[in-house]
């Protein structure tokens, strides 16, 4: 009785090729049907997962080209505002040097204008003071008023009217200098521009054979002057040595 015992009750290695044994004959293979909706949902799973990655790698493109876009739209507007301000400094460049010119342009026709006024009064004072001249003193001739002097160079013919006290002209007269050789028609001698204050002062150019001159007059003409005395005679004097 001592030597009786469960034979491969304590050996492992013969349970195990029992159990084995026991599965391999109870073992029943699965469905065709079942192994292949199995792949298929192990496939569909899979290619979830990648249109998942696929969309989510695409999501981080779109926002990442939505970013680059924000920036390059930013960069675009900044560069624009800046190309706009530079536009509107050049601009405003351009009125100033236009402005500019507008005053350095004026201010030489002043120069001018006054430069000239120096040389016709240097003119005026020249023959005024010579001792070489002729001289006609202009006196108003009824219903009229001022006074004046024609002042001639003997040799040269050169000449220069002093005027004062007349009426100021509009823009459609002006004052008409003639030279009156005895019994002949005036001749017109230039045209006098008076200011405001009714004063003239400048030279009339050249009187042809100055001797001859008996006399001289100033007539009121239209703007442009006329080749013979249309208006009322103002000042009329004779020549005196």
């Amino acid at each position: 009785m001592a030597d009786e015992r469960l034979i491969g009750a304590d050996d492992r290695a013969l349970d195990d090729a029992a159990l084995e044994a026991l599965a391999e004959a109870h073992a029943t293979p699965p469905p065709a049907a079942l192994r292949d909706r199995v792949v298929a949902d192990v496939r569909h799973e899979a290619a979830a997962r990648r249109a998942q990655v696929h969309a989510r790698r695409w999501r981080l493109v779109g926002a990442a080209a939505a970013m680059l876009a924000v920036v390059a739209g930013g960069a675009v507007l900044s560069e624009r505002s800046r190309l706009d301000a530079r536009t509107a400094q050049v601009r405003e460049l351009a009125r100033a040097n236009a402005a500019l010119e507008a005053r350095i342009e004026n201010q030489g026709r002043a120069l001018v204008d006054l430069r000239d006024s120096l040389a016709a009064q240097a003119q005026v004072l020249r023959l005024v003071g010579s001792p070489t001249t002729l001289r006609a003193a202009l006196a108003a001739q009824p219903s009229h008023r001022g006074a004046g002097q024609v002042v001639v160079e003997r040799d040269s013919g050169d000449a220069v009217v002093v005027l004062t006290g007349l009426r100021s002209t509009g823009e459609d007269e002006v004052y008409e200098l003639w030279a009156i050789r005895g019994e002949a028609a005036p001749e017109p001698a230039g045209l006098i521009p008076v200011g405001a204050d009714g004063t003239a002062a400048r030279p009339i150019g050249r009187v042809p054979e100055p001797a001859t001159v008996t006399a001289f007059a100033v007539s009121l003409e239209p703007a442009g002057g006329s080749p013979s005395p249309t208006g009322p005679i103002v000042l009329v004097g004779t020549v005196g040595g």
